[in-house]
Parts: structure tokens; sequence; C-alpha cells
């Protein structure tokens, strides 16, 4: 004689438990089938916390996976030569890397939080509110050959490639600019 019991997840069946007798002096009664039956609610209990915690196992990896990129990006970031700079959409210095410090003089304590204006001669102020529409459509500026100011006031030729940047919604918030003095 033989019972088999089904587990279930979800309403979907992941297994059976199958129970066979080969004494025919015995049959299986309702305390059997009862027995058995919540043995498979806890089958498929035990199932699905496997299940979970291959789920937060795998989770836990590709976090760990994001951060070493997080890092190794940073790193990056912040070895580079060329000046890196991210914006608000009204013109705030957000960040600003080694390189950026090395081409217009400033740390990140001082410029971090002040107008982006203050690396852009006065002449060339009308430069920024367009800079910033194209951001504001989601446009990207390659190459955009223009005259910068460092912190000492002298002025130099740089080449800067303006990015969009956007939220974990994807929603535009900012814009990264990546300089390179050309002069």
């Amino acid at each position: 004689e033989a019972l088999l019991i089904p587990f279930y997840l979800g309403g979907e069946a992941v297994g059976t438990i199958w129970v066979v007798l080969h004494d025919e002096s015995r049959r299986f009664d309702v305390e059997d089938l009862r027995v058995l039956t919540n043995l498979g609610k806890f089958a498929a209990a035990a199932y699905q916390a496997v299940l979970t915690l291959k789920s937060k196992r795998k989770a836990d990896q590709e976090a760990e996976q994001t951060d070493a990129d997080m890092q190794r990006f940073a790193f990056i970031v912040e070895s580079s030569n060329d000046a890196i700079v991210s914006k608000s959409l009204d013109g705030t210095i957000t960040s600003w890397n080694k390189g950026a410090e090395h081409v217009f003089g400033y740390t990140a304590e001082e410029i971090i939080g002040k107008p982006v204006l203050v690396l852009i001669p006065e002449d060339l102020h009308d430069e920024e509110p367009v800079i910033l529409s194209r951001i504001r459509r989601g446009e990207r500026i390659e190459h955009y050959e223009t005259v910068r100011r460092r912190k000492d006031g002298t002025t130099f030729d740089i080449s800067l490639t303006v990015s969009p940047v956007k939220g974990a919604d994807g929603k535009i918030t900012g814009a990264s600019k990546v300089g390179r003095d050309i002069s």
C-alpha cells in the first residue's frame, strides 16, 4: 500500500512525500494520513526556508559585489587626473575629485556647496543656463571646449563632457562634468 502527500509553495506542487507499506498485515488509516499531511506542511515550510536562505545568500553576494564595484568606481574617479565634478540642477557643486583639486586649485571642502559659476569667467556665465537646460532635457554634451577659472583667478582652456545624472526613479537630479585642461 502507498500513501503520497504532495507539498506546495504558492499553490504549486514542489515535491511529494511517499510512504510505502510492504507488509500486508497493516493498512494506512486516518491517523497516518493526518500525520503525513502535517509532515507535508512541514516539508513545504522547510523547503520555503531553504529557498529563502538561498535567496538571501544570493542577495548578500550581489550586495557585496555592488559594494566592491562602487569602491572600485570611487577609486577610479578619485585617482583620475581629469576633473570629475557633479552639480545639482540649480548649479550647486555636489562632488569634487582629486583631479578637480589639481585642475582648479580648490579642495573639495572649499568648493562643495558653492555655485559652479565660481569656476566660470564672468563673460561666460551665460553658458551655464544653456548647459543646465540641455541636461534637464536629458542631453549629453560631448567635448565642449571653453574657458574656466582657477582658484588663483587665472583662466585656462578646458574640454568638458557633461552628462545628466539620474536618481533611482530615473528622474534627472543633476549633472556630472568631466573636464580636461587643454591649455
